[in-house]
């Protein structure tokens, strides 16, 4: 069902995509980008690195809490995470509390404003938690707004409370440039009135490094335990390879940030998944994509073709595409510990080279005309 979904979502975002000009990529992407921002901020010039001054507004969960760190090679950094000021989304009085939220959240940014004019707002928002007013009068002020989300390919644009709609879908036209994980859905921020830009996952090589620790396990999961990761799990068991698994629903448990990042240096094998929800065939790129090879560890994870987009396949990361197939490459590479150590030396040289956040977000504000 989810896979009709998705499929009967997309079919319908292209059909009406047909009808309009795109601006998705390359000179056509900056030109556009740049004539939207030159209407707020005509006499802005680009800063040099080091002299911006970026508002965060967010929201720590888990991963999170990297970005304020990741931002702070271009400034001063504010930061307004609203669950550390107790609003909680998911709660059933949320259509009451939000826009005591978004009156705090405007409140922060125009403070932060006050004490050093803000070049850029990076955002990590929806409709169901920002009301896209809130957003407009932050640009209004001539910084620049980024958006971006991992989870566009499912439930997209979803419903609609107060004539917004509760993805990202319902701040597109107000955000300046919408950052997707997924290539296919450029096309739905444009339908929306905004403008988009394929920005994966990445890593952070201060925290997403090496641990120097001997090995422990021969192949390890870290991920919520649902859909059909149990399954897979069970089948490669069943073939004789046990995976010892941590987080959310399997015995182990969840593990913190610093313990996470040494089980993939303790592990020969680092096993992942690609995808969405409770289906087989619908697939996003993941945080862990890019985590576990920044970490110098070997990764396997379901075989995703936009992963070809970031990666040289079968020599940086590895890719399975059923279980027999995971379990065929699992006893190779055991017994060829030579021939891991390179994938792992060669992912983390790619990782550090091209999927830091630095990388991401400087190539965002120099695309804006905001960075030198």
């Amino acid at each position: 069902m989810q896979d009709r979904k998705a499929s009967k979502s997309l079919s319908q975002y292209q059909s009406l995509i047909r009808k309009r000009s795109g601006k998705t990529s390359g000179a056509a992407l900056q030109d556009a980008l740049r004539a939207r921002l030159q209407e707020r901020r005509p006499d802005s010039g680009p800063k040099k690195l080091g002299e911006m001054h970026v508002f965060l507004a967010y929201q720590v969960l888990d991963w999170e809490a990297v970005l304020p760190v990741a931002l702070q090679p271009f400034g001063r950094v504010t930061s307004y995470d609203f669950r550390k000021d107790g609003f909680d989304e998911n709660r059933s009085d949320w259509p009451e509390r939000q826009p005591i939220m978004n009156r705090r959240l405007l409140e922060r940014f125009k403070n932060a404003n006050a004490i050093q004019p803000i070049d850029a707002v990076v955002c990590y928002l929806s409709g169901h938690n920002t009301h896209p007013d809130i957003l407009k009068e932050m640009g209004a002020s001539g910084a620049a707004l980024f958006n971006f989300c991992w989870d566009d390919k499912l439930n997209f644009p979803g419903q609609i409370r107060d004539g917004v709609y509760q993805t990202t879908a319902g701040i597109a036209n107000v955000i300046d440039l919408n950052l997707t994980n997924a290539p296919e859905s450029i096309i739905k921020y444009e339908v929306h009135g905004g403008l988009g830009m394929f920005w994966p996952e990445a890593g952070h090589p201060d925290i997403h490094k090496p641990v120097p620790v001997p090995f422990e396990y021969d192949v390890s999961f870290v991920g919520a335990r649902y859909g059909w990761r149990p399954r897979l799990i069970e089948q490669l068991e069943r073939l004789g390879v046990p995976v010892t698994c941590f987080g959310r629903g399997w015995p182990m448990g969840p593990l913190p940030a610093d313990e996470m990042i040494s089980i993939f240096s303790k592990s020969r094998i680092n096993l992942g998944f690609s995808t969405i929800g409770y289906s087989q065939k619908l697939m996003c790129l993941k945080g862990r994509d890019f985590e576990i090879p920044m970490a110098g560890a070997l990764y396997l994870t379901q075989h995703n073709p936009e992963l070809e987009l970031v990666y040289d396949i079968g020599k940086e990361i590895l890719t399975y595409r059923s279980a027999e197939d995971c379990e065929r490459q699992i006893r190779h590479y055991l017994n060829h510990p030579q021939e891991a150590e390179q994938i792992r030396i060669a992912a983390r040289e790619r990782c550090l080279k091209e999927h830091t956040y630095f990388s991401r977000w400087a190539r965002v504000f120099r695309l804006a005309g905001i960075l030198e």
